[in-house]
């Protein structure tokens, strides 16, 4: 399905997928945002989690008391355990970014396992803070990309994809097919996200390099992170959703260089909260 946008300047604006059926018709800011804001909202989610946790305790403590004397206290040790493994385990992963190690395929996907627990909540308090979402996604795609980049790469070009949306600039989708070709990776042009998915379902790769709006990256990273590893590189909007958008050549060559390679450039695999 796909929603018409109002007409822009006299002309027809492009067919608009569901992810942007909210746009207004006007162009969108600058979404970038540093991976500080989505842990900043996980530490958030923490607090509201014991907060609602030991309250609902509270709540059901005098019932469970009826019908056992140590039911309350059993129930309270093990919300204290599960609450303090969730916080150890989101500290690990934390740690993880800010230090660049361990380099482990099975600890990338680890991390990426355990924030997947907690990224729909945390989107969830962002939409209650009023938070914009593009700019929270954003800063859940480069908190991704930092623990993809844990995982060592250096892959077969023909293991690796990369998709481009057609809306972005002719000049650019040249250049980006000319940095791939150069490194045998092959490039699909996609419409959407079910294209993008057929197109995963068809090459079957190892890595995904998608160019995409935050939008489209969250969703597609939700759909295949448990199969296979995504590197997301946002486009900018300067005239709106779906029409010439544009994206860091030099981000997508970093990207490519990181998969293809055999060994990756340290400087790419160590990107902390800093950023």
């Amino acid at each position: 399905m796909h929603a018409d946008a109002n007409p822009i300047d006299g002309e027809r604006s492009p067919k608009l997928g569901d992810e942007w059926r909210d746009w207004d018709g006007h162009a969108t800011p600058d979404a970038a945002a540093p991976k500080r804001l989505f842990f900043a909202l996980i530490v958030g989610f923490l607090v509201v989690t014991v907060a609602a946790s030991f309250f609902s305790w509270y709540l059901v403590a005098p019932r469970l008391a009826e019908w056992h004397a140590a039911a309350p206290t059993v129930l309270l040790v093990l919300l204290a355990i599960l609450l303090t493994a969730l916080s150890v385990a989101l500290a690990l992963v934390a740690l993880m970014l800010l230090t660049g190690w361990p380099r482990s395929t099975r600890a990338s996907s680890l991390a990426r396992r355990i924030l997947a627990m907690v990224e729909r909540r945390v989107f969830w308090l962002g939409r209650v803070l009023s938070i914009n979402k593009d700019r929270l996604a954003h800063a859940f795609i480069r908190t991704n990309n930092a623990l993809v980049r844990l995982a060592p790469q250096g892959i077969a070009p023909q293991r690796v994809l990369i998709l481009l949306p057609r809306c972005l600039r002719k000049e650019q989708l040249d250049q980006a097919r000319t940095l791939a070709s150069t490194r045998g990776v092959e490039v699909a042009i996609v419409a959407g996200g079910e294209q993008a998915r057929q197109r995963i379902r068809e090459k079957r790769p190892s890595v995904v390099i998608g160019v995409a709006c935050e939008r489209d990256l969250l969703s597609g990273i939700r759909d295949v992170r448990h199969k296979l590893s995504v590197l997301g590189i946002a486009n900018t909007r300067p005239n709106g959703p779906c029409r010439d958008t544009q994206i860091d050549l030099t981000e997508l060559e970093g990207a490519l260089d990181l998969c293809v390679r055999s060994a990756a450039s340290p400087n790419l695999l160590q990107q902390g909260l800093r950023t």
